[in-house]
């Protein structure tokens, strides 16, 4: 456990290092300012509450109709589907809200206008993706480390997320696997974008600096992001998905593009897929 994890640090610092210095030199971060998207409390509070109504309060219910009209083990193929339904229903509600209460709003959320050189969309995505080359090592490093003193003062083992749970539980029907493979590399990437950087941290640029806002929606993400059913063994998540919300964040404000956080985001849950479905077990 030790060596493995002082071999992982010393690997992914090494990387991490070589490709922010080339980031660096390259003028990757010098960031542009922006005209503050004016969104209210009111839309915070909107979406994050259908993002909280469905993930918490309708999964639970739904849970607790499983258990009691599903018998003792309700099959595997019903809760994945049921589950991507709530998903989906979920994604519907944002989009009807966002449309109908507020419509024009979340325009400049989406691809802030105001660059010196315009880039497309497209580009911004691919920018992202790019970026997974210089923010998984950097993320790594911290959450090898933080395992490490889990283990070596608390003796804790780290314990797997529960999406990548989700992700091992489906990979025994290929339907399956390709549900829970779209809900996470492409689903969950594009609602908690929108969610933590479009709308909270644009949100919180109102009262705060750009940094200041990049820290807060990230910590809040990280918070967001931890089970207290896995126990303390996965309190290393918090501090690697704040790191990881960090360079979200940034490449968010950089460009002024949901597009290329989301890429970003994709290309790092497309590779933890990958890695699940290449792993022995």
């Amino acid at each position: 456990m030790i060596s493995d994890s002082i071999y992982l640090i010393l690997i992914f610092g090494l990387w991490g290092l070589i490709t922010n210095t080339i980031a660096w030199k390259k003028g990757f971060y010098h960031w542009q300012l922006f005209p503050v998207t004016p969104i209210a409390f009111k839309h915070v509070a909107s979406v994050f509450g259908i993002y909280l109504g469905f993930t918490y309060v309708l999964a639970g219910y739904l849970g607790v109709l499983l258990q009691r009209y599903g018998g003792a083990s309700p099959s595997l193929n019903l809760i994945i589907l049921l589950q991507s339904l709530l998903i989906l229903s979920m994604v519907i509600t944002l989009f009807v809200y966002c449309r109908t209460f507020a419509k024009g709003v979340f325009t400049k959320v989406w691809k802030n206008t105001g660059q010196l050189v315009p880039t497309s969309p497209l580009f911004d995505f691919c920018l992202g993706v790019t970026a997974w080359f210089i923010a998984f090592p950097v993320v790594q490093v911290v959450g090898q480390f933080f395992d490490l003193i889990l283990f070596l003062f608390f003796n804790l083992e780290t314990y797997e997320q529960v999406a990548v749970r989700y992700l091992k539980t489906a990979l025994q029907s290929p339907f399956l696997t390709m549900l829970a493979l779209t809900s996470i590399v492409i689903v969950a990437p594009i609602v908690e974008e929108f969610l933590f950087r479009g709308t909270l941290q644009t949100y919180l640029k109102r009262s705060f600096t750009k940094k200041t806002a990049i820290i807060l929606s990230s910590m809040c993400f990280a918070l967001f992001h931890f089970s207290t059913q896995q126990g303390f063994g996965n309190l290393s998540l918090i501090p690697s998905l704040f790191v990881f919300s960090c360079f979200l964040g940034y490449i968010y404000e950089r460009q002024g593009s949901l597009y290329a956080s989301i890429g970003l985001h994709m290309a790092f849950n497309f590779a933890s897929g990958i890695r699940i479905l290449l792993s022995p077990e």
